[in-house]
């Protein structure tokens, strides 16, 4: 049967609303990231008694499907066929991805045998304690811009060390600027590639030394996101995802 990622989260202990992505183009795009990434998927069926682990072979937002591979055990995939409610759950950047289905069916793949659940319209996207931090790229540096809180009059633009869902590590080189942890950095512009500009407000968190090689002199401002709307924590998401992607057909 093999080995299940982490039990199903009951419904009632989660936090909906701020969990929750209904964007059909967002869900679409994790699950198709899930399925380019070739990571594991378990269905849980029989009130969470059974289960089979699998993979995404396929998203076709079209035809409101999701195509997956069978399990390895024959009988489980016979009994998941009967059931009329089962629970789907997967990882993608550390982050848990979670919804339900009401039935499945059986199709092909490539002309091989596969398994065919109704795309969601609506999945859990877990990042309960710490968000998922990733180190922005070097060859594509992205930034943020903001007016100086000393000088209203005067716009400053401060590379991104790295990011999450939770905020951003900026870099400010020797005399660029002094930021006080509390300041509140309100009209900020943060151009991500290939997603979006993000107009928001950042406020600072944390300010330690920083080295880069051979620069010694650098701050680090650890900055918080104040109140990010819903469609701009999705942006910063597909950038994520996005940049992970593109960093795995690397490796």
């Amino acid at each position: 049967m093999g080995t299940p990622l982490k039990q199903p989260l009951e419904a009632d202990a989660l936090d909906h609303e701020r969990y929750q992505v209904h964007s059909r183009i967002e869900i679409a795009a994790l699950l198709r990231a899930v399925a380019e990434s070739h990571i594991a998927v378990t269905v849980y069926f029989n009130q969470g008694a059974e289960f089979i682990v699998t993979n995404v072979l396929d998203v076709n937002p079209e035809f409101e499907e999701l195509i997956l591979d069978l399990g390895a055990d024959d009988a489980a995939n016979r009994r998941l066929l009967k059931s009329t409610r089962m629970t789907v759950v997967t990882f993608l950047d550390h982050i848990r991805l979670q919804f339900q289905a009401q039935r499945a069916e059986e199709t092909t793949h490539e002309q091989l045998p596969a398994l065919r659940i109704r795309l969601p319209e609506m999945l859990l996207r877990l990042q309960r304690r710490n968000f998922y931090r990733i180190r922005t790229p070097v060859a594509k540096p992205i930034a943020a811009s903001f007016p100086d809180p000393a000088d209203r009059g005067r716009r400053v633009s401060l590379r991104i060390f790295d990011l999450s869902c939770g905020g951003v590590a900026l870099v400010a080189g020797e005399g660029e600027i002094a930021l006080e942890p509390g300041t509140i950095l309100s009209d900020c512009r943060i151009d991500l590639p290939e997603v979006g500009v993000l107009n928001t407000a950042l406020e600072v968190r944390n300010a330690a030394k920083h080295e880069e090689g051979a620069r010694m002199n650098l701050r680090r401002y650890g900055c918080q996101f104040v109140g990010l709307a819903p469609a701009l924590a999705s942006a910063v998401q597909r950038y994520i995802t996005r940049t992970e992607r593109e960093r795995a057909q690397r490796r």
